[in-house]
This record gives C-alpha cells, structure tokens and sequence, in this order.
C-alpha cells in the first residue's frame, strides 16, 4: 500500500512541479520571489505542526480510511512538490523548446515517437530523477502518518520496535523498504551524474499552466502552511497562561538545540570541508569523493532505517561505549542532514558573486564594506546553516530511537502528548518550542558583526 501511494505521489508530484517551472522561470523578479516563497515554505514547515493540527480532523475519519488515505497523500503530494520542482529546475532539458517546436515540423513521426526521441536525447532526466526523489521521501514518511492514523510501513516498524520487538527482528523487517529505498537512491545518483547540473534559463510558458500553478501554490500554502498554523496558534491564545505557570519543556527544548547545533555543523563541516577536497583525480579526492557519496546515501536511506542501523551499531563490542552518549543521534542526524546540505552548498556556488567581493577586498574597511561583505558572502552560508538546524531541531524519528536517557528533544515529548488530542496547553507547548530556534537564530543574525568573518 504505501509503495503504491509513493508511485502516485510521485507522479503528481513531477506533473505539478513542470507546470510550476512557468512562474519560478517568470522574468519579473516579483512573480519569481513569491513563487519561491510559496513553493519552499510547505517544504520547510515542520511536519509535527501539520500532523497535530490535523490529528483531530483525521480522527473524525477513522471509520473512513480511504478518505482519510487520500487526505494525508495529497498532504504529502503539495508538501514535496518543491523537490521535485528544485531538481527539474536545476536540470533543465538539454534541448530547447524551440528545437523540439523544429523537429516536429521537420519530422512526421507519431506522438509516441516524439517521446522515444526526447527521452534518448535526455530530455527525460530531471523528471526522473524528481520521481525518484520524492518517491523516497513519500515512502519513508513516518510522523504525519502516525499521526493522522494512516496505514505506512514505517509507523508500524516504529510501534513494532517501541513495543519491544528484537533489534535483530526490526532490521529483517526492513531489508523489503530498504531495497526500494536503494533503488530509488540508485535511480536518482544514475540520472543526475549524467550532466552536469545548471540552473534553468527558460521555460514554456502558456496562461493555462500559469493559472494552475499559481492555484498549486496557493491551494499547498493554505493546508500546509496557513491552517496547521491558524489552528495552534488558536489553541495558544488560550493556553498561553497555564504555559507561564508552569513551563516544563526548557530541558527538552535546550536538548533539542544541543542536537540540531552538533548535526548541522557535522553537516556543514563534511559538505564544505570534504566537498573542496574531492574536486581533482589525487587519491586523497577520490578517498574523500566516496566517503562523500557514501555518506549522502546512507543519509537518503531516511531517519527510520538509517537510525535503526546507527543503533544496531552502537551494540558492537567496540562502539557500545557511545551508547548512552549524545554522539549517535548527532551522527545520524549529520548524515540525514548532508543530502540537503550537498544541495544547498551546490546552490550557493551557482548564486556566487565572486567578482563583486573581490572589488569589496580592494575597498576601504568601514562598517558598510562588512555588511556589503556580509550580504556577498557570509548570508548566503549563514541562512544555509539555519535551514539545516531547523531540519535537526524538528526531527522526531532519529531523536525517538537515539536520544540518550535524560537529554530528551522536545519533538519526542510534544509528539507523546499530542497522541491526548488537541489541548490548549500543549498548543502553547507547540508555539513555544518554534520560538526557541527563532530566537536563537534572530540573536546570531543580531550579532553577525562581532562573529561574521570581515
């Protein structure tokens, strides 16, 4: 069942990330800033919020699964999009719509025949690649379905193993989800390594796909985004009191910190410190290229199976002394971490302003040659790293499966009670742990003239 429901998310997914290219394309830098914005904010919003704000909509469904079913994939269908619309718009097809416009006028071949020509001609790469991708994070999606009550592997290996079933017997278990993980791991390495990857310049444009994106766009932002949003911040109003009297989530959410900090940095190190030193044919680059790919792979295997295997490793004879230590969920969290960080390091090289910071080195050094620096240089790095913390700070699986006894992230804690329903003061719980990485963000923003580099 969920290996179907992935195929279909997929192709949904590939079908509406095409259409959307219209806007993200667009010549007008408004229309391309708001597209964006609309396409990466139901991405980015933590999917513990648009769960708890449904889990209360879901159970007035249970004696309904299908409807509930196609509810919850058409949540994850407008919540990875994006992806798929990042990877086809930074693999654009190799020829242009005009050449295609050329040889159909030129070429009295079937329809069928236009298809077999694109596709041997690589026209077919981006989307394929997008499929794969998407398909993998559909398939190994686990918080939403456990709270929307909805049938996935992945919500009944974690309840199987949390109600004491064996290591050994979790691990056989999944070696099925893990060859289809692989394959589409495989699929997507095949496909992207064959060009090399630049961002779009134009794209087909007609009113008819631009109404449809712009209604995709909309219609994603509003449930994935606007209402979970609405909904517990209703909640916190009320409950904002009984949250002062007693505010019991500050070890959780400092843990939480501790661990997106130590997983984000682990990741930035590796990409940008690894990534310079696997460019060349040296050994060293090619010793360096493989840990790196090794490392994303094992990161798109996704946090259930691959915290599954970090905790079946931390049982050897050896490594059984970081059982009980911070170092395994950093670690697996790094390495969840380092495929979104490898793209992301792979954006700012596209979006560089090399020759306007060496004018910045010739400038005379005052207060605004540092933040013309800053907005050059250090912003891009910077916002880079606080996606990545915000990815950590709201994981769930890993930190269920790998946080130590004592240092408990406050996802693990706000997901136990959210299983009681929908209360005021766990909204206001809610609206507190997003607070605490957004101040601690706006204070390293506020700051950046006495720690970013000049």
């Amino acid at each position: 069942m969920t290996f179907l429901r992935s195929l279909i998310i997929g192709v949904l997914a590939v079908i509406a990330a095409r259409l959307v290219q219209t806007l993200l394309a667009d010549r007008r830098q408004p229309v391309r800033r708001v597209a964006w914005i609309l396409l990466l904010t139901p991405y980015f919003t933590p999917v513990l919020l648009t769960g708890y704000a449904y889990a209360s909509f879901s159970l007035s469904l249970v004696h309904h699964p299908f409807i509930n079913t196609i509810f919850y994939s058409a949540l994850l269908c407008w919540k990875f999009t994006p992806i798929a619309a990042v990877i086809i718009y930074f693999t654009p097809s190799p020829i242009s719509a005009e050449a295609i416009h050329c040889r159909r006028l030129t070429s009295a071949s079937s329809k069928f025949g236009d298809w077999a020509f694109l596709i041997r001609a690589g026209c077919a790469g981006g989307p394929v690649a997008a499929f794969a991708v998407v398909f993998l994070c559909a398939f190994a999606e686990f918080e939403m379905a456990s709270l929307m009550v909805v049938k996935s592997w992945t919500v009944a290996l974690f309840d199987a193993h949390a109600g004491g079933l064996a290591l050994s017997e979790s691990l056989r278990r999944m070696l099925g989800p893990l060859l289809c993980e692989v394959a589409a791991i495989a699929t997507a390495f095949v496909v992207l390594g064959r060009r090399q990857v630049t961002p779009a310049r134009r794209v087909e444009d007609n009113r008819s796909c631009r109404w449809f994106a712009w209604c995709h766009l909309l219609i994603a932002f509003i449930f994935v985004v606007m209402i979970p949003a609405a909904m517990v911040l209703w909640g916190a109003i009320r409950g904002f009191g009984l949250l002062l009297e007693n505010f019991v989530l500050s070890r959780e959410i400092l843990a939480s910190l501790l661990f997106a900090a130590g997983a984000s940095t682990l990741a930035g190190l590796v990409v940008f410190g690894l990534g310079t030193a696997a460019r060349g044919r040296q050994l060293g680059s090619i010793f360096c290229k493989i840990i790196l790919v090794a490392g994303v792979v094992a990161g798109l295997l996704g946090p259930l199976v691959l915290s599954l295997t970090v905790l079946a490793a931390v049982q050897l004879p050896g490594l059984i002394a970081l059982r009980d230590t911070p170092v395994p969920l950093v670690c697996a969290l790094g390495l969840v971490l380092l495929p979104m960080a490898l793209v992301l390091k792979r954006v700012l090289e596209l979006t560089g302003h090399r020759s306007a910071l060496h004018l910045t080195t010739l400038m005379q050094k005052s207060r605004a040659v540092r933040e013309l620096n800053w907005r050059l240089s250090t912003s891009g790095k910077f916002w880079a790293m606080v996606l990545l913390f915000a990815w950590a700070y709201w994981d769930l699986t890993a930190s269920s499966i790998l946080a130590p006894i004592g240092m408990t992230p406050v996802t693990v804690r706000l997901y136990n009670l959210m299983h009681y329903g929908q209360i005021a003061a766990l909204s206001a719980m809610t609206c507190a742990a997003f607070a605490a990485p957004i101040f601690i963000i706006l204070l390293a923003l506020g700051t950046r003239r006495w720690w970013a580099p000049r």
